[in-house]
Parts: C-alpha cells; structure tokens; sequence
C-alpha cells in the first residue's frame, strides 16, 4: 500500500512538472506575441547568449524541453553535497536525473567521460539508498559523497558545449 501511495505521488509529480513546464511555454509564446517584433524575451536572450555545440551530448544536457540537464545537475549536486536527508520524492529526481545522465553518457561522443563524471556522486548515493532498503522511507538518509570532482566536471561540460 505503501509503495502504491509513493508511485502515485511521484507520477501526480511528474504530471505536475510536465503541465507547468507546458504552462510556462504557453505563457511565453503568449508574451512574445504581445511584444511582437519590438523585443526579445529573457529565454531568447539566453539562447543567443549559450549557443551548444553540435555534439549529441552537449544537445542532450544543455538544450531540450524542460529544465535542462545541467541545472537540474548543479541543484542536485549541491543536495548531496549537503548531505541533508532526502524525501521519497527528492530521492526520485535524484534518481531520475541519474538515469537520463547514464543514458547520455551512453550515446558517446566527446564528452560522455564528463557526463560520467557528473554521475558518479548521484548514482553513488542511489546504490547505497537501494543497498539499504530505505527508498520507500518518508526520510532517506544519504550518505556522505564528495561531489567536488563532479562539480568540476558539469563547469567543464558546460564550457566544453557552449565554446
């Protein structure tokens, strides 16, 4: 009962996450419509300013719908680095954002190594939740990472995809 209830919130989560991501795309073709062709929006600014390299990674981590991988890595990296307990649902963007990164650094190229790099600390601190057994706990205790190796990796990665 437990697990169902926990599945459930993540899926009522992630339907959340998706609507809004959706919402806010709305919002800003509904505001770029108003300013018509007198000025930019702020994620036009950012798109001129970070042009990503061709490379299926650097697309993969920097570009795409929703928030982008890089961001949702650096917020996570600093979870665990903190070393804070985690909730069930904090523990599944953890784990969540562990497996696209894995899946990345699959697809090759350049930069998989970083990618890699950047996922060690995440995918350290799934093994020893599921090693514990504490995943479906209301409060999951992370173990202690070094995630300085990681963070060096991800400002590499994103100097490396947007020169």
């Amino acid at each position: 009962m437990r697990r169902a209830l926990t599945m459930a919130t993540v899926m009522s989560l992630a339907v959340l996450t998706a609507c809004s991501a959706q919402d806010e795309d709305a919002s800003s073709s509904e505001t770029s419509a108003e300013q018509g062709m007198e000025g930019t929006t702020a994620s036009e600014d950012a798109a001129a300013e970070r042009e990503v390299a061709d490379d299926p990674v650097c697309q993969g981590f920097l570009a795409g719908q929703g928030t982008p991988l890089d961001e949702r890595a650096t917020t996570q990296l600093e979870v665990v680095s903190a070393g804070d307990d985690l909730d069930s649902v904090s523990f599944s963007e953890l784990t969540l954002l562990s497996g696209r990164l894995s899946t990345l650094a699959e697809q090759g190229g350049d930069h998989a190594a970083l990618v890699e790099r950047v996922n060690a600390p995440l995918e350290q601190v799934n093994d020893a939740v599921v090693e514990a057994g504490t995943r479906t706990e209301d409060v999951i205790d992370i173990p202690d990472v070094d995630t300085e190796d990681a963070q060096a990796a991800l400002e590499e990665l994103v100097g490396a995809c947007t020169a």
